[in-house]
């Protein structure tokens, strides 16, 4: 426990938290690391979806690439699934291929709510020419945008004709609409609003690119700062409580933005003392349904969320192949828990995680994380009702836990001697000019050892 804190009741942070969850600004290459040195197709089951329904003797199913092109009767298609349904919609002509999508938007849904991995995903991409990659990206963009091992550009790109043509098909509907549908289609358009007005960058900010979009119930949605194909740093920020795609994606996307805004300066001032150029990337993402005060005592959202989180990192390091980038993962609060239970399964491994507000979760070790070199920090602030709490059945903070300490409370740069500011409370973790923000951003690329601990 913190010098000058003292136990909170649980009701007491589930109430606090609920009321302080609005963080409005809550707010050089390095190698592969070292979980990835065997080949991407090693750490990545082919899942069941991957083979169609007539069985992996399918002759769609037996080159992914050479068969793309093959001649595809559209009736066929119904009876595949996974891979084999993507390489036979990639083969159809145009026309035929925007036919199938109209006659059949139930076996895209069901195609996204079980996909293929993300090895065979990326090999499906990889065998398409220009052409037909067009062709897909027309006909199905919502496809196309939310595939994890699709390039992010391409995603980006195909996830902005998404959203301009669902935009424009909700406000259709709610012309005539009455009762619970329209308020259905109010809610979904509401989150449409949010995530355009999260694209658009700020003054001096980087591109900004959708990279995840799916409109169905609160909504998930990812936004990318700057570009996660080529990025040599890549920075992931998963939010926690009351932090909706509706409600807060444009201020999620404002903190990544600061935090992409110092780990740029980080860089520029390692290039200044003769270190090499490098670039970053960060993600807005909120891609799982965000707990309320209702929902957050339980562990259902976390372990859902880390289903989609693994998916996504599976994309990135299936899509970068052998140029793979450090990423970071940097969790608030009960996005610290769903990050933890990702990372415990070891599925797929990060190179970085940072953990602030946490109220832990059921791991109780850091070496139990698929985390490269022990790279886990934790930072606890004052005044924080979640941290020292163990809600959910370990305290990360702890000295036992093994994770590196965060510094949060405020000290000078390491490097300029600048006073950094401290943070308080649940939300203060983000703050630019703080001292956590400034860590975060050496920590995600791969300059720790210039942190603070708090113990300077």
């Amino acid at each position: 426990m913190r010098e000058g804190t003292y136990p909170v009741l649980l009701f007491d942070v589930a109430a606090v938290l609920a009321t302080s969850l609005t963080l409005g600004r809550v707010s050089e290459l390095s190698g592969v690391p070292e979980f990835a040195a065997t080949s991407i197709a090693d750490v990545m089951p082919t899942r069941v979806s991957d083979v169609p329904a007539g069985g992996a003797s399918s002759p769609l199913w037996l080159d992914l690439s050479a068969r793309v092109g093959t001649s595809v009767d559209v009736a066929t298609l119904p009876t595949l699934r996974g891979a084999g349904l993507l390489v036979g919609m990639s083969s159809l002509s145009p026309g035929d291929l925007s036919t199938f999508a109209a006659a059949h938007p139930g076996q895209i849904d069901a195609l996204l709510s079980s996909p293929p991995s993300s090895t065979a995903v990326t090999e499906w991409w990889a065998g398409l020419d220009a052409d037909r990659r067009a062709t897909m990206a027309g006909a199905v963009p919502q496809l196309v945008g939310n595939l994890d091992g699709v390039p992010a550009r391409e995603r980006g790109l195909a996830n902005r004709r998404y959203l301009a043509h669902t935009v424009a098909e909700v406000t259709d509907a709610l012309a005539t609409a009455t009762g619970p549908e329209r308020i259905r289609l109010e809610g979904e358009l509401a989150v449409l609003h949010q995530v355009r007005d999260a694209l658009r960058p700020n003054e001096d900010g980087p591109r900004r690119s959708l990279i995840l979009l799916d409109t169905a119930a609160g909504g998930r949605a990812a936004i990318a700062l700057g570009n996660p194909d080529t990025a040599d740093y890549l920075s992931y920020l998963v939010p926690g409580m009351n932090y909706g795609v509706r409600e807060q994606l444009v201020n999620w996307a404002t903190t990544a933005d600061d935090l992409y805004a110092e780990q740029r300066a980080v860089l520029a001032r390692r290039v200044a003392h003769g270190g090499p150029r490098a670039t970053v990337a960060t993600i807005a993402w909120i891609g799982y349904e965000t707990p309320d005060l209702f929902s957050v005592g339980g562990l259902d959202r976390a372990e859902a969320g880390a289903d989609f989180l693994e998916d996504s990192w599976l994309g990135v390091r299936s899509a970068r192949g052998a140029e793979q980038p450090y990423i970071s993962v940097f969790g608030h609060s009960y996005g610290s828990t769903v990050s933890l239970v990702a990372l415990a399964r070891g599925l797929v491994g990060v190179d970085a995680l940072v953990m602030v507000g946490s109220p832990g979760s059921g791991i109780q070790s850091a070496a139990e994380l698929a985390v490269a070199g022990g790279n886990v920090y934790v930072g606890e602030a004052d005044w924080d009702p979640a941290v020292n709490s163990a809600f959910f059945g370990s305290d990360p903070g702890a000295a036992s836990y093994g994770a590196h300490t965060l510094g949060v409370d405020g000290a000078r740069d390491r490097v300029t001697g600048a006073w950094l500011d401290g943070a308080l409370g649940h939300n203060g973790y983000f703050t630019p000019g703080s001292e956590s923000l400034h860590n975060m951003a050496l920590i995600g690329t791969d300059n720790a050892k210039l942190a603070t601990s708090g113990s300077e």
